[in-house]
């Protein structure tokens, strides 16, 4: 046996010059391990999601330290669910026939379950080759798909799926959740001879250096976009399958004749459906306003813009995945409209923390006397933007995810931390 410290691949379709949260999160996690010593390297393709004008990569190439190689398989656009399947799959099999032939004995892979065909094809994988794996859980597969309404809840493509996924959980070395609600339903999924002292929460983070809370009166975006002297809900990201944002329009109709905006920063497959809704009912242009995704450099603005910030979960997601969305909202320091199952994550931490309102899908209802109770108590806002700031800093920030990623990987003595959330 060989006493070379073992050597991590992290298995990434997304990463550095990608902006997409996933590549954002994968970066700051390679390059945060590797600083802390680990052995690790990037395994990746060409960036293909909201980095169209990176142009095409070194096929190798050290980034902050890190090693990255990226393999050649062809992309195209992801404009559309079915160009998202091409890539998924060719990125996938493609990567087992670049690590198939990795000689490499003492490796453990580290991957995500984003694309979805991934975490069954790196299992497989790692059978053959007898190397151990940590799986990241963003999203729970198959349970995403069918409350997104793409296959049906207990149809033969889901209990297939769900019998592999079985399979993935229990030999995995470890599996991460993003929370203790995942957790929970990850216990579930994977079968009855699961070990459920495998799964670990480990929360997801947020750049807390450049995200800081703004004033509205010193922020250029704000200004440029008319945001300082309105009250102004701002939710930015993807406008996907899994984002209730409806809610947030039909509630918006309340307020057509008050100084209350908006705003919708982002694409996605469900944005010419929330931009119909608004124009619909005459909201959109000045009660409700649309802006593509902007530039990274922006976003400490963006993200400050308004009063409120919005997280948004689709309704049946409960414990199937927790908003990247809520740690942006808690670094900029302002109050979280969360609209969520009351049970679920993102629900439970800010409620933990008193840092926003929740209220469930579809209440427009609740929406409305959740703005109108902001609106009529400044003070609120301010304590609740105080709360998520002060929970962000002492919970969620990039230092303490990453430290809790290298103890899981690098076996050092676990340091259990007492937080909100039943331990998350």
């Amino acid at each position: 046996m060989s006493d070379a410290p073992k050597e991590y691949v992290l298995v990434t379709e997304y990463f550095h010059p990608d902006t997409a949260s996933t590549g954002q999160l994968m970066t700051d996690l390679a390059v945060g391990l590797v600083e802390r010593g680990l052995d690790l390297s990037v395994y990746t393709g060409q960036p293909n999601y909201h980095a169209s004008d990176a142009g095409r990569q070194p096929h190798q190439e050290t980034h902050e330290g890190v090693p990255v190689k990226r393999i050649r398989a062809p992309q195209v656009s992801q404009s559309s669910l079915p160009r998202r399947l091409f890539n998924w799959g060719v990125f996938t099999v493609w990567m087992v026939f670049v690590l198939a032939r990795d000689r490499t004995a003492d490796r453990e892979l580290v991957f995500v379950s984003n694309p979805p065909v991934l975490p069954p094809a790196m299992w497989l994988l790692c059978k053959v080759k007898g190397w151990e794996y940590t799986y990241i859980v963003y999203d729970l597969y198959p349970d995403v798909v069918a409350a997104s309404g793409h296959i049906r809840e207990g149809g033969v493509v889901y209990r297939a799926w769900a019998a592999v996924n079985e399979h993935v959980f229990a030999d995995a070395s470890n599996v991460v959740a993003l929370g203790p609600v995942m957790r929970d339903h990850i216990v579930e999924a994977a079968g009855e001879d699961f070990d459920p002292e495998t799964v670990e929460v480990i929360h997801n983070w947020a750049d807390g250096e450049s995200i800081r809370p703004m004033e509205k009166s010193d922020n250029w975006f704000s200004q440029e976009q008319d945001l300082v002297e309105p009250f102004t809900l701002v939710y930015s990201g993807n406008i996907g399958a899994n984002h209730d944002l409806e809610t947030v329009v039909e509630a918006a109709r309340s307020f057509q004749d008050d100084p209350v905006r908006v705003l919708v920063i982002g694409e996605g497959d469900r944005k010419e459906e929330v931009v119909a809704l608004a124009e619909r009912y005459g909201l959109r242009g000045d009660t409700v306003r649309f802006l593509p995704y902007q530039d990274l450099e922006a976003l400490p603005h963006t993200l400050t813009s308004g009063d409120i910030s919005v997280v948004s979960v689709d309704a049946g997601m409960k414990g199937l995945c927790v908003s990247c969305k809520l740690y942006t909202s808690l670094a900029a320091g302002q109050p979280v409209l969360t609209i969520a199952h009351p049970g679920d994550d993102e629900a439970r931490l800010v409620e933990a923390h008193d840092a926003g309102q929740v209220v469930r899908q579809h209440d427009v209802e609740g929406v409305v006397e959740a703005v109108q109770r902001w609106r009529r108590d400044p003070d609120l806002v301010d304590r609740q933007g105080r709360n998520a700031r002060e929970a962000f800093e002492s919970n969620y920030t990039k230092e303490q995810s990453v430290d809790e990623y290298y103890q899981l990987l690098s076996e050092a003595p676990r340091v259990r931390v007492e937080q909100p959330l039943g331990g998350a």
